[in-house]
């Protein structure tokens, strides 16, 4: 074994050259996947962890029956929110948790009406995570003791016609389906580069939210953030035994859309990291394959001496 290592070594300088270029093909195809797999998992946390914040955190508590309306976002007020607040805090890996009431409506003036998922959100503990939040870009962001303000897209402000400082009015659908009506001031606009999702989504305070749909003290959820997306299986299966009796389920859970959009994007991914291994293999192989046919009659030396095949393979490959 030691002759045979001793050997490997001197041959791995006899063409120094080839050895160089093999070392660098080697290093950049390693360096290529490395960068890929970066590139792939930033990109991931990038797009899907910003959808994750819009739509309510990484993992979220409900009322037994929401996942049942889900799409009609019922209003089922959790019975202790506190509790379930203190459950997810415990948790590793949780960064911010929330309570939020979010319910349909529709936002109009002379110029139109529009409808919107409002939601009623604690702006404080919300702020560290808050994708909005990093884009308001006229007014301010909320406060916990607002009443009678709101939070608008740029996208429903220019069809509005509104600034911050308009008056709007607001309408949503309270408990037992009926409708609260509210004129409101805009406090800020925020702009995300996305026109749907600005003129679908407003935000209130969570005192204004529980006053105006009669839920004083209350909330219909509690949004988990956690430190990114992948890391919700675990913390999902612990508050489902913390908290018996409530809805816990991971983002994925309620937009099965997303999460197959996902999927068949990591398979287009896969793919093209394969290409990608196929691509140094196949410069690997051929810098292989020329050591190898070069020095055939050295092989044939080495046999008539008594060196066995797998010895002979064994060398080749330790050469490398």
């Amino acid at each position: 074994m030691g002759k045979l290592l001793i050997m490997a070594w001197r041959n791995v300088w006899r063409n120094w050259r080839r050895t160089v270029i093999a070392v660098i093909a080697i290093a950049l195809g390693l360096a290529f996947i490395l960068l890929y797999e970066g590139m792939l998992g930033g990109m991931n946390e990038s797009l899907y962890g910003n959808t994750v914040k819009l739509q309510g955190g990484h993992v979220q508590v409900h009322a037994p029956g929401f996942r049942e309306k889900a799409n009609r976002l019922p209003l089922l007020p959790l019975a202790d929110p506190g509790a379930a607040v203190e459950a997810a805090l415990a948790q590793p890996k949780v960064v911010a948790v929330a309570q939020r009431i979010e319910t349909g409506g529709m936002v109009s003036n002379r110029e139109g009406t529009m409808p919107v998922v409002i939601t009623g959100i604690e702006p404080e503990q919300e702020a560290p995570v808050s994708l909005v939040v990093e884009n308001v870009v006229q007014g301010r962001w909320l406060e916990g003791n607002d009443e009678d303000v709101l939070l608008i897209g740029q996208a429903m402000a220019e069809q509005l016609e509104v600034t911050v400082g308009d008056r709007v009015t607001l309408v949503g659908r309270a408990t037992h389906q009926q409708m609260r009506r509210r004129t409101m001031t805009i406090v800020g606009i925020y702009d995300l580069g996305i026109a749907e999702l600005e003129k679908s989504m407003v935000y209130v305070s969570l005192l204004e939210a529980q006053t105006l749909f009669d839920l004083r003290g209350q909330a219909t959820e509690v949004a988990v953030h956690l430190e990114q997306v992948g890391q919700e299986p675990p913390v999902v299966e612990r508050l489902q035994t913390a908290l018996p009796g409530h809805e816990v389920d991971a983002w994925d859970t309620l937009d099965p859309s997303t999460k197959q959009m996902m999927e068949i994007e990591a398979q287009v991914m896969n793919l093209f990291g394969l290409i990608i291994l196929l691509i140094a293999g196949v410069g690997i192989l051929n810098l292989m394959l020329m050591a190898v046919f070069e020095r055939t009659r050295e092989i044939g030396l080495l046999a008539a001496m008594g060196l066995k095949r797998r010895e002979t393979v064994a060398l080749f490959c330790w050469r490398g």
